[in-house]
């Protein structure tokens, strides 16, 4: 009876982000071609590849720490559960990705609370990553205003994690909670979340210059460009991360990331840069997710093996 309501329930989150994400684009069709009009197909282009190559890293971060809870998944099926999982993201409310992937665990055979546990200490993770990632932004911003000092205690509070994993069983805890279990997974070591850490980081590193590329594309100058895109890149999807009730920290992201990038562009530039890279994200998502479902059907396919026959010996 529960794996059918998971079921049930999993096929209405995925028609939830299917309609959710046609609506966003449908209304954006006509502000898409314009924006990539504007700043070049070339251009629009490899700041999509750059955002979705980003994404891979962070996807390797969380099967490290998925690893560290005690749970080894194949990569065919971590590329499942992080991609398909993930698109819960763009559904209103911070839980419905770790409810995805404990809803997905229970056909790997695996514990439910474990995969959200390990989905909701990521995100910490990766909101440390943003954060040290975010540090390249700020020479340019304490220029302009200097409350943005504040990142420093902000982020001296999250990494406290990494340095001390301990504090990372109150998140664990609230995954088993979320399923009403009453275990706590095992914790991950210093070094598992180090390397998650790390790889994430990575991530907001690689998918950030997608924000360069486009600002520079509409005159920004390329040196300033590179560490405040990225910088700000990052600072705004933590921010976005943090207002979990916005689905994929819609409105948010859009905000941190214009207070950033207006010191290097104005006016309809401006306004250009935040609107496309939230459509490029949004596109991203949505087709790699198509692609590594297509890829891991083709991978089954070809690894189903051709029907046996018996020869017939002549008598």
């Amino acid at each position: 009876m529960r794996r059918r309501i998971f079921a049930v329930l999993r096929i209405l989150a995925y028609v939830l982000v299917v309609l959710f994400l046609g609506s966003q684009l449908w209304r954006a069709r006509h502000g898409l071609v314009d924006s990539v009009r504007t700043v070049g197909l070339g251009n629009a282009l490899l700041a999509a590849v750059l955002a979705g190559v980003g994404g891979l890293p962070g996807m390797f971060g969380w099967r490290i720490l998925l690893s560290g809870l005690g749970t080894r998944l194949r990569t065919r099926e971590a590329l499942r559960v992080y991609f398909v999982g993930g698109l819960a993201r763009y559904i209103p409310g911070g839980v419905w990705p770790a409810v995805a992937h404990a809803g997905m665990a229970t056909s790997l055979g695996e514990p439910p609370a474990r995969l959200a546990a390990a989905f909701l200490a990521s995100q910490g993770l990766a909101v440390v990553a943003g954060l040290l990632v975010g540090l390249l932004a700020l020479p340019a911003l304490v220029a302009v205003s200097p409350l943005w000092w504040l990142l420093l205690p902000v982020l001296a509070a999250a990494v406290v994690p990494v340095l001390a994993p301990g504090t990372l069983r109150a998140p664990l805890t609230l995954g088993a909670r979320l399923l009403r279990r009453n275990t706590t997974p095992e914790m991950p070591g210093r070094a598992a979340l180090s390397k998650a850490t790390g790889l994430m980081a990575l991530g907001w590193l690689i998918s950030g210059t997608h924000v360069a590329v486009l600002a520079v594309a509409l005159g920004a100058d390329p040196i300033a460009t590179l560490t405040v895109g990225i910088g700000g890149f990052a600072l705004s999807v933590v921010a976005g991360v943090v207002a979990l009730v916005l689905p994929s920290g819609l409105g948010v992201r859009e905000l941190v990331l214009g207070l950033t990038l207006a010191t290097l562009l104005t006016g309809p530039a401006l306004v250009t840069v935040v609107a496309l890279s939230r459509i490029l994200i949004t596109v991203v998502d949505a087709a790699s997710t198509l692609v590594v479902l297509a890829a891991l059907g083709m991978f089954r396919t070809a690894r189903v093996p051709a029907p046996l026959t018996l020869e017939r010996t002549p008598s």
